[in-house]
């Protein structure tokens, strides 16, 4: 208990947005980890730029990570208007975007402009991803506002 008081007090002289960006820059996943466990930071806590623990952990590529953050049901938009399915197709790593998925993350979610992962995949040209998501069953009949659809263009 004193200890946590000790904590606070200092958590309390920075913001949690600078807390985070140390512990980021520092790779003290660890210590994150254990912060957002214990609601001594929240887990949404961002960046200067929007980003959030699970943008990170995607970049890093660190699967464990991610499974926990999930675990902890971080919002799954990484940025603002980014959704972590897009950023791990942008990102076309197999790895990241099969953590998500075995974690119960939709391969169909929808962003604001109704577009899809696959969607994304197939215009961006990120060719495993499109492996990833066709093999894993994503929809090639969904239809976006722009009138993209993975069957048409594939």
């Amino acid at each position: 208990m004193c200890s946590n008081i000790f904590l606070n007090s200092k958590l309390n002289q920075k913001s949690s947005s600078t807390i985070f960006t140390e512990l980021i820059e520092n790779n003290s996943w660890d210590i994150l980890i254990k912060m957002f466990s214990l609601r001594i930071l929240d887990v949404n806590t961002r960046d200067c730029k929007g980003k959030n623990a699970l943008y990170w952990a995607m970049l890093k590529n660190k699967a464990d990570v991610i499974k926990i953050l999930i675990h902890l049901n971080i919002d799954q938009y990484v940025s603002p208007n980014l959704l972590a399915m897009n950023f791990a197709v942008y990102l076309d790593n197999v790895k990241v975007l099969r953590c998500l998925k075995n974690c119960g993350l939709d391969l169909d979610v929808i962003d604001e402009v109704n577009t899809t992962p696959l969607i994304y995949a197939i215009l961006y040209k990120k060719s495993n991803s499109i492996k990833f998501l066709l093999s894993n069953g994503a929809d090639v009949n969904h239809e976006d506002f722009m009138g993209n659809c993975p069957k048409n263009l594939i």
